[in-house]
């Protein structure tokens, strides 16, 4: 391998490896464009974090995804885990930058169900997976969730798909005519219709949020956010009318589905907000998470559809 490793998280390319074209850092990883003749590659390496967490993901995201073809992706050309250094090889594509208004043409394919699991089976694993006994607020949220599950009468079970985690626009890129899917770090089973809810609702969700609550993380009018949270929750299910009919699922499970959905993206948010290091971005993330909370309790407090 050309990426040669010394101690913890030092590292450095080997003369034939070819030039260094470009250098992203993130709060958890370094990515590097390598060009070496006419060919370009991308090195994405883990530096802190949940690292061993989302390399594991990573690599079995993207090899889940080829097998079964769900999304194009990226080619897969090397990777290496060990106690120094994990990272991972990829097909660089030069594409363009994919819209939201994209969704039709990412999502072309049938959705690939996994398993049927009990929805109290399936609330406790989501706790147990983020730690949410080292957060009072997060469990409070989930006995209460639990309360109006067993208060309404739901169907018991729910199915599950292996999902992206983090299906949206900026994970995407055009490249003519083919829309690529990259990032697999949050690769997990979970409740089938996560990547389509996703798509729709972050960035959705994120824009409001920084409008809605001030810097001092306030609700400027918890009126119009609950007019706008209703809106958004129409919206959404009139959009995935189609897989929605496909899958038997009304407007009573689709409430059951959606507050899943916000349970685990809040559980997600909270899970990595420790490693943001962006002030900028650590304020927009709590506004998230404050806006997916009051939609949590929107629900919970029975409001209509």
């Amino acid at each position: 391998m050309k990426l040669r490793v010394y101690n913890h998280n030092k590292y450095r390319f080997s003369n034939e490896s070819g030039k260094i074209v470009e250098t992203y850092n993130t709060d958890k990883k370094k990515i590097i464009i390598i060009k070496k003749e006419n060919t370009h590659k991308v090195y994405k390496i883990y530096l802190r974090g949940n690292k061993q967490l989302e390399y594991k993901n990573e690599i079995k995201g993207y090899r889940y995804f080829k097998k079964i073809k769900l999304f194009k992706i990226p080619k897969l050309y090397n990777h290496l885990n060990s106690k120094n250094i994990s990272y991972i090889e990829l097909e660089y594509i030069k594409g363009e930058k994919v819209d939201f208004f994209d969704y039709k043409k990412v999502f072309k394919k049938k959705i690939r169900l996994t398993k049927t699991i009990s929805d109290m089976k399936y609330i406790n694993n989501i706790s147990v997976f983020y730690e949410h006994k080292k957060n009072k607020k997060l469990i409070i949220i989930e006995n209460d969730i639990k309360d109006y599950l067993k208060k309404k009468n739901f169907r018991l079970n729910s199915q599950l798909s292996l999902t992206h985690g983090d299906l949206a626009h900026y994970n995407c890129l055009k490249k003519d005519n083919n829309f690529y899917v990259f990032d697999f770090e949050k690769f997990r089973e979970r409740i089938f219709l996560f990547d389509h809810l996703n798509w729709q609702y972050h960035s959705i969700i994120s824009n409001i949020g920084s409008i809605l609550i001030s810097n001092k993380f306030i609700f400027k009018n918890n009126f119009l956010a609950k007019v706008i949270l209703k809106y958004i929750k129409f919206l959404i299910y009139f959009k995935l009318q189609k897989i929605l009919v496909n899958y038997k699922i009304d407007k009573k499970e689709f409430t059951k589905v959606y507050l899943f959905y916000l349970f685990e993206k809040q559980s997600i948010l909270l899970f990595d907000l420790k490693f943001v290091k962006s002030i900028r971005n650590k304020i927009l993330t709590r506004k998230l998470i404050m806006m997916i909370q009051k939609n949590i309790y929107f629900i919970l407090n029975n409001e209509k559809f």
